[in-house]
């Protein structure tokens, strides 16, 4: 098994996240939600969070009655924290881009950008595969991305904040050949008088609303809505998706991919 990139930096995750402008976007996407569920008049039994990492954007929804939660991610370590937060959330430990539970979803949500790390349009293609085949006909997906705009403002920029005794650091580069945006990233977490430091590499790429389209539209999803919920010198930074369950997929090959050996569900 390929080496877990958050197991040194999520036990400090949430602290180190902490951010008043970040943690308004849990209630935008959850009230956003909410409205599209009534307007499509989808009455959710079962919602899968991917990407949930410690399952601050699954957790919440365990608080409406008649909703039973998944969260999946491929990081145990983040799921870990994710665990100690809520039980009622069913946890999977899998890769998106070979999505394999057991349950069908009425509405599937992503966030965070999680998406913009799926560096290649061949395994974004088969995220959104994964997502039609555990959703119903008929159900939402919603997810967030950041725009080639962000990541180009983004790029060469650096940053250095601190959060309680814990420092962060960031130099950011952006190549606009690829469309990839480079960030190297540097945590200093306190340990009693000494810090401990942890390098990060984060890559994410930007995808157009076109190419999106339609990619969804092959995995047998439609997009009914875009929304910038964020702007960065006066152009759209964040945009929000909503795409809907219109038939049944097609499957490549006929059969559903293998689990991998972490498929299994996090009790």
């Amino acid at each position: 098994m390929a080496r877990d990139p958050y197991a040194a930096l999520a036990p400090h995750y949430d602290e180190m996240g902490k951010d008043p402008a970040i943690e308004t976007f849990y209630g935008e996407w959850q009230r956003s939600l909410v409205r599209a569920m009534a307007r499509y008049r989808v009455r959710p039994r079962v919602l899968v969070d991917l990407a949930c990492g410690t399952g601050n954007t699954a957790v919440p929804w365990t608080r409406r009655r008649g909703l039973r939660v998944v969260g999946v991610d491929r990081s145990e370590a983040m799921l870990r924290v994710a665990r100690r937060k809520s039980s009622a959330v069913r946890w999977y430990c899998q890769d998106l881009t070979s999505l394999n539970i057991p349950e069908r979803a009425d509405v599937v949500t992503c966030h965070f950008d999680a998406l913009n790390h799926v560096l290649r349009e061949a395994e974004l293609q088969r995220v959104f595969d994964s997502v039609a085949r555990v959703l119903r006909e008929g159900g939402l997906f919603q997810f967030d991305l950041n725009t080639r705009h962000m990541l180009r403002w983004l790029g060469g920029r650096q940053k250095l904040f601190h959060v309680g005794r814990h420092w962060y650091a960031a130099d950011n580069a952006f190549d606009p050949a690829t469309g990839v945006a480079t960030f190297r990233q540097v945590w200093f977490v306190a340990r009693g008088r000494l810090y401990r430091r942890m390098d990060v590499t984060v890559r994410e790429r930007a995808y157009d609303d076109r190419g999106l389209r339609r990619m969804l539209r092959r995995a047998g999803l439609r997009l009914v809505k875009v929304q910038v919920q964020r702007k960065v010198a006066g152009r759209p930074g964040r945009k929000v998706y909503l795409a809907r369950a219109v038939r049944v997929t097609r499957r490549r090959s006929g059969r559903r991919p293998r689990a991998r050996a972490t498929a299994r569900p996090s009790a």
